[in-house]
């Protein structure tokens, strides 16, 4: 039974090497057949181990990048790297799990290290490449692409994604161009047709009937594919090639596409063709798809106006008119910046009174209104450098204080206007007067009675 135990014993401490040694080709094999489950379920007890060789975690590693847990496999892929801290394809594999993790910097240092020791490093060049334009830093993406394409100039990947970078940099002139040598080195790419093709209808111009040539030529190798076919109905309805328009629409709809897109094209191509009744199914189908278009709006409107139903032709005619309008929060977002910019060029009063309309009209933005009490808040009211401004002052603190008060502001935030008001309280007091004059940032003056200040006084506590 000793025996026994030092044998069992011993085997226990031997299993990790004669796992690495023995059952390595079996890891591989299943690795070949994707049974990434089944490795990482038999080899959790051995990494528990920590006596693990390079190779051996590689594999699993593998399994685990297999199973889409990046995390599991970055830390097996370091692990190897520890164990042999040159191997190229390592630093690149870590690179790589990087990027599937998000770590950008971490992936961008690990490729650095490639090419700083094999400038001719295909692989890491290409995804530093691919990284900066991840990353939005299209001149350096641009440079690294450029240096793949030195070696390989007609390779139309390397070429599509340098048009990718200019025209995410809105040179679209290069842009199209590498597009366009994309295209000639390989037209049987439906992709690469339709990147080609929707930037030079973006364009404009003389570059429609550009595109349409080459829609026809990219049709001969991918007929039936819709993003082509929808794009030389666009090329087509942007050249007033109407009728010829309609037709790839009705084909289009006919099998099933009911974008938005086609709908709404479609039915404007039978409109501006001569026929607006024809033009009514796709656009109501539009209309549902998106009632909140105004090209929508106006085009079934348009259609109806001029067939049989011209009182639901106004009605659409009012919707179109009523998205026109901009958001509200826009427009919001527009006085609010113009009534800044005026208050730091020095233009106080227009500021003032546009800050206050602000706030008439959006009662809960005390924001607003104390944007203008700002100006009007000295610490004694002796420091007014006019009676306007008093006035002014007057008005806004009483304001303020109120609106405050009315949206359960803690008290105790208003102490400092409690100490204007009781100087104004005090003032009155000693003049024997019973009411001020109060002027508004629009110019619309009031009466503030002292009885009023007292009342606003007593609810805010005094200052300790």
């Amino acid at each position: 039974m000793r025996t026994l135990s030092l044998f069992f014993l011993c085997s226990i401490l031997e299993m990790p090497c004669l796992f690495a040694q023995g059952n390595r080709t079996d890891l591989q094999e299943k690795l070949n057949k994707k049974q990434f489950r089944e490795i990482v379920s038999e080899t959790g007890p051995l990494l528990a181990t920590g006596s693990v060789d390079a190779e051996t975690l590689y594999l699993i590693g593998q399994a685990y990048e297999g199973l889409l847990k990046y995390r599991e496999a970055y830390g097996i892929y370091q692990q190897c790297l520890e164990k042999d801290s040159l191997n190229i394809d390592l630093i690149n594999t870590l690179g790589r799990t990087a990027v599937n993790l998000g770590r950008a910097g971490e992936a961008e240092k690990y490729f650095i290290r490639v090419v700083e020791n094999d400038s001719t490093n295909f692989y890491a060049t290409y995804q530093l490449a691919r990284l900066y334009f991840q990353m939005g830093d299209y001149e350096k993406s641009i440079d690294k692409y450029e240096e793949l394409e030195a070696d390989d100039p007609e390779n139309s990947t390397i070429l599509k994604n340098l048009g990718d970078c200019y025209i995410r940099l809105e040179d679209y002139n290069t842009g199209s161009t590498y597009y366009y040598y994309a295209y000639l080195n390989n037209k049987e790419n439906a992709g690469i047709a339709h990147t080609l093709v929707n930037t030079f209808l973006r364009m404009g111009g003389n570059y429609i009937p550009e595109a349409l040539e080459i829609c026809d030529s990219a049709l001969i190798y991918n007929p039936d594919n819709k993003n082509l076919l929808r794009s030389k109905a666009m090329g087509l309805y942007m050249n007033k090639n109407y009728n010829e328009a309609d037709t790839l629409y009705t084909r289009l709809m006919e099998e099933g596409d009911s974008t938005l897109i086609t709908l709404l094209y479609g039915g404007a191509s039978r409109y501006y063709g001569g026929y607006p009744m024809n033009a009514i199914e796709p656009l109501e189908a539009a209309y549902e798809v998106d009632s909140t278009s105004v090209d929508v709006c106006l085009l079934l409107g348009a259609s109806l106006g001029k067939t049989y139903d011209r009182k639901r032709a106004f009605q659409l005619f009012n919707e179109a008119e009523e998205n026109m309008k901009p958001s509200k929060g826009l427009v919001l977002k527009l006085e609010q910046f113009r009534a800044e910019t005026h208050h730091r060029d020095g233009n106080y009063e227009v500021s003032s009174r546009m800050f206050y309309k602000l706030w008439n009209e959006n009662k809960e933005r005390l924001d607003f209104l104390h944007k203008v009490l700002m100006r009007y808040t000295p610490a004694k009211i002796k420091d007014y450098s006019s009676e306007n401004d008093k006035q002014r002052g007057l008005f806004l603190i009483i304001l303020y204080v109120k609106e405050s008060l009315k949206a359960n502001e803690d008290p105790g935030n208003l102490r400092f206007y409690r100490s204007l008001l009781k100087q104004f309280y005090e003032e009155m007091f000693f003049n024997s007067a019973r009411e001020y004059t109060a002027l508004s940032p629009d110019g619309k003056t009031s009466k503030v009675t002292v009885e009023e200040i007292k009342e606003l006084l007593d609810r805010i506590p005094d200052v300790q």
